[in-house]
C-alpha cells in the first residue's frame, strides 16, 4: 500500500499539506509583528505571497489526489502527534485527512482568498494612502484563511472543532473592523452571539460522539477520528444517530445562516467589502455545507435526519429568495442571495445528492465573490454610497465593473452556459426527482434569484444617473479589476468541470469509486443511494433535457421581467409597491423576524440582565455595609488607642463605669 502511494504522491502530499494553514498563518503573524512599524501600507504582500503560497501547495495535493487510480484508497489521514493520550488507552491525536472533498474545498478556499486579499490592496486604501487599521485588517485575513483550512483539512472532530471556533472568532474581527462604528459593533457581536447558539449544538453533538463512539473504538484509537467514528456510527441505536446528527445541524445552521439562525448574515455587510466577500462566497458560511457533507454517513444513517436539512433547506432557499426582492441596498441584497443558495445546498444534501452540492459550492464561490468585490468596486468608486436607489447609469463611467458585475449576475440567474447554470441544474434535477412540490419550489426560487439579481444590475447600471452630489464616480484600478476579472472566468467556466459525469469530470472527482470509500468517506453516495431511492429516478431524468430546457426558459424570462419593469417601464415598479404596500413591507422588514427576536429573546435577557444586575449591586452594597461596621468602630476607637497613657487611662475608666452600669442592672 505504501508503495502505491508513493508511486501516486500521495505520502508526499501528507508530508506537504501542513504548509497549507501554516503560510497564511506565518503571513498573520508577521504582520501583526512588523506590519505597523516596518511593513505598513505594503502589509498587503506577506498577505499575498502566504495566500498564494497556500494554493500553491494545495494545487499539488489535488494533484495527487487526482491522479491516484479508482483501485488506490481515495482517502488517507496523517497522524501529526498525539495531542491527549488518556489513561483509558483511547487518543486524541492532531491529524490532516486528504480527499477528493478536502482538495476541492481547499483549492476553493485559497483560490477565492487569494483574489480577495489582491483586491483589498487597492480597496483598503483612500486617495492612494492606507486606512486605519490596513496591517490588522491583512493580519486579520490571514488568520482567517489558516483557520479555514485547519477546519477543511481536519482529519477528526476535535481538530475541525477547533477550526470552526477559530472561523468564528475571526470573523467577528473582521466583520467589526470599523469598530469605531456602532453598527459594525453591534454587527460584530450579533454575529458571534448567534453563532455561539448553534455552535453550542455542535459542542454537544461531538461530546455525544466521544461518550457514544469511545466504547466501541478500540484500544490506542482516537474515539473522534473520522474513520473511526463512520466505521461505528452503525452499531448505535437509531435515536442515538439521529441526536448526533441533529445537533451537529445546529452548527451547520449557525454557521450557514439557515433558518432560524440566519439573522446575522446580512448585518454583517457592515464589515469592508473584501470581508463579505470572503465570508459569503467560500469560507466561513460553506464550512456548515462542508461539514455536512464530510459527515455524510451520519446524515445518511437517520433518515429524520435527512428530511430535516431537506425541509430546512428549502425552506430558507425560497424565504431568503423573497425578502432579496424587496431590498435596496446591494450588499445586502447578495448577502439574501447567499442564504437563499446555502439552503438550495442544503436541499441538494438532504435529497441524498451531496455531489451537487459541492458542486454548486464550487461554481458559487466564483460567482458571488465577484458579485460581493463589484458591488465593493462601486461603493469605493461613490464614497460609500450602495444605495440602488440612488445608482444608476453606472455603465457609462464604470464599464468594467458593468461587463465583469454583469457576467456574476448572469450566472447568478443560472443563464445558461454559464457556471452557475450547470450546477442550479443539477440541484432541480435532485429536487424534481425526490417530488413535484419539491422541484416546483426549487424551481421558484430559481426564477426569484434571476429577478432579484438584474433588479439590481438594472437599478445601478443602467437608466439615468442618479448618483449623489457628492459622489464622483469613477474605474476602479487594476488591482481590483484583475481579480474581479479572474473570478469572472470562474463564473463562466467552472461549471464545466462537473458537465461530464465520468470519473474524470468534477462529479466523478468528488465521488469515491472503492468501497470502504464510498460507504463511509464523503460524499458517501453509497448509503444516500441506499436510503434514496428517488436517485435512480434523478439520474433517469439527466437524460431529458427539458427540465434544462425549462430551467433556462425560466431565468431569461425573469430577466426580461426585470428589463422591462427597471428599464423600459421604471414607473410600474412604484405603482405595484403602493398598491401591495403591506406586502412590500413585511418583504422589506424580512417578515419581521428580526422585531420578534427583538422582542420575544433580546428585550427579556436584557431585562433579566438588568435584574441581575441590580441583585449584584444589592449583594455588593450588603457585604459593603457589613464591613463597614467593623471599619467604623476602628475609626471611633482609634484616638483612644494610640499609645498615650492617657487614652488608655481614659479607655480603661470607661471600661470599667461600663461593666459597673451592667452590674447594677443586672443586680
Amino acid at each position: 500500500m505504501n508503495a502505491t502511494f508513493e508511486q501516486f504522491g500521495l505520502l508526499d502530499a501528507g508530508r506537504i499539506a501542513p504548509l497549507i494553514p501554516l503560510l497564511p498563518l506565518t503571513a498573520a503573524a508577521v504582520i501583526g509583528l512588523l506590519g505597523p512599524r516596518v511593513l505598513r501600507g505594503a502589509s498587503h504582500w506577506p498577505a499575498i505571497l502566504g495566500v498564494a503560497g497556500a494554493l500553491g501547495v494545495t494545487m499539488i495535493v489535488a494533484g495527487y489526489t487526482h491522479r491516484a487510480p479508482d483501485a488506490a484508497v481515495f482517502s488517507r489521514t496523517w497522524q501529526l502527534y498525539s495531542w491527549i493520550v488518556p489513561a483509558a488507552g483511547l487518543s486524541f491525536n492532531v491529524s490532516f485527512r486528504i480527499d477528493p472533498l478536502t482538495s476541492v474545498m481547499l483549492t476553493t478556499v485559497c483560490g477565492i482568498a487569494l483574489a480577495i486579499v489582491i483586491y483589498s490592496r487597492d480597496y483598503m486604501r483612500d486617495h492612494g494612502h492606507p486606512v486605519r487599521g490596513y496591517e490588522r485588517f491583512f493580519a486579520f485575513l490571514c488568520l482567517f484563511v489558516a483557520s479555514m483550512c485547519v477546519l477543511v483539512l481536519s482529519g477528526n472532530f476535535l481538530l475541525l472543532y477547533l477550526g470552526w471556533e477559530a472561523v468564528g472568532l475571526c470573523s467577528y474581527l473582521l466583520i467589526g473592523f470599523y469598530y469605531d462604528r456602532p453598527s459594525a459593533a453591534a454587527a460584530a457581536m450579533k454575529a458571534f452571539l448567534v453563532n455561539r447558539v448553534g455552535d453550542f449544538g455542535f459542542g454537544l453533538g461531538i461530546l455525544f460522539i466521544y461518550l457514544w463512539i469511545a466504547p466501541l473504538a478500540g484500544a490506542g484509537r482516537d474515539p473522534l477520528d473520522y474513520a473511526v467514528v463512520f466505521e461505528n456510527i452503525g452499531r448505535l441505536e437509531p435515536w442515538r444517530i439521529t441526536t448526533i446528527a441533529l445537533l451537529l445541524f445546529c452548527g451547520a445552521v449557525g454557521k450557514s445562516a439557515q433558518l432560524p439562525l440566519h439573522v446575522w448574515l446580512p448585518d454583517a455587510m457592515e464589515g469592508p467589502s473584501p470581508v463579505s466577500a470572503l465570508i459569503h462566497a467560500a469560507t466561513m458560511v460553506t464550512a456548515g455545507v462542508y461539514m455536512v457533507v464530510r459527515c455524510g454517513a451520519i446524515f445518511a444513517a437517520s433518515p429524520t435526519a435527512m428530511s430535516v436539512v431537506t425541509a430546512v433547506g428549502m425552506t430558507t432557499a425560497l424565504f431568503a429568495a423573497t425578502v432579496a426582492v424587496a431590498q435596496y441596498d446591494m450588499k445586502r441584497i447578495l448577502a439574501w442571495s447567499t442564504i437563499s443558495q446555502l439552503g438550495l445546498m442544503f436541499l441538494a444534501v438532504g435529497l441524498g445528492a451531496a455531489d451537487t452540492a459541492i458542486y454548486h459550492l464550487w461554481t458559487h464561490a466564483f460567482f458571488k465573490a465577484l458579485l460581493f468585490l463589484g458591488a465593493g468596486s462601486v461603493m469605493h468608486a461613490l464614497g460609500g454610497v450602495i444605495d440602488v436607489r440612488q445608482l444608476g447609469g453606472l455603465r457609462r463611467v464604470m464599464p468594467w465593473t458593468w461587463a465583469l458585475f454583469t457576467l456574476g449576475a448572469l450566472s447568478l440567474a443560472g443563464f445558461p452556459l454559464l457556471s452557475g447554470y450547470y450546477s442550479k441544474d443539477e440541484i432541480l434535477h435532485a429536487a424534481w426527482g425526490r417530488s413535484p412540490g419539491l422541484g416546483l419550489l426549487a424551481s421558484l426560487t430559481a426564477t426569484l434569484t434571476a429577478f432579484y439579481a438584474f433588479r439590481m444590475v438594472f437599478l445601478a447600471f443602467h437608466g439615468r444617473p442618479r448618483s449623489p452630489d457628492h459622489a464622483r464616480p469613477h474605474e476602479s484600478g487594476g488591482w481590483m479589476l484583475l481579480p474581479m476579472a479572474a473570478l469572472a472566468a470562474g463564473a463562466m467556466f467552472a461549471g464545466y468541470l462537473g458537465v461530464a459525469r465520468d470519473p474524470h469530470g468534477f462529479l466523478g472527482f468528488v465521488r469515491p469509486h472503492d468501497g470502504i470509500m464510498q460507504r463511509f468517506l464523503l460524499p458517501v453516495m453509497s448509503p444516500f443511494d441506499a436510503l434514496h431511492p428517488h436517485l435512480q429516478l434523478v439520474e433517469e431524468h439527466k437524460g431529458d433535457f427539458g427540465l434544462m430546457y425549462a430551467s433556462a426558459g425560466l431565468s431569461i424570462l425573469a430577466i426580461a421581467a426585470a428589463f422591462v419593469l427597471y428599464v423600459r417601464r421604471p414607473d410600474w415598479p412604484e405603482t405595484v409597491r403602493r398598491n401591495f404596500a403591506e406586502v412590500h413591507a413585511l418583504l422589506h422588514r424580512r417578515y419581521g423576524i428580526d422585531e420578534l427576536y427583538e422582542r420575544m429573546l433580546v428585550r427579556p435577557l436584557e431585562r433579566l440582565a438588568d435584574g441581575c444586575r441590580a441583585w449584584d449591586v444589592g449583594i455588593e452594597f450588603l457585604v459593603r455595609l457589613t464591613a463597614s461596621v467593623p471599619l467604623g468602630a476602628a475609626a471611633l476607637l482609634r484616638p483612644f488607642l494610640d499609645g498615650s497613657l492617657q487614652g488608655y487611662a481614659l479607655t480603661m475608666t470607661a471600661g470599667l463605669v461600663l461593666l459597673a452600669a451592667i452590674v447594677r442592672l443586672v443586680g
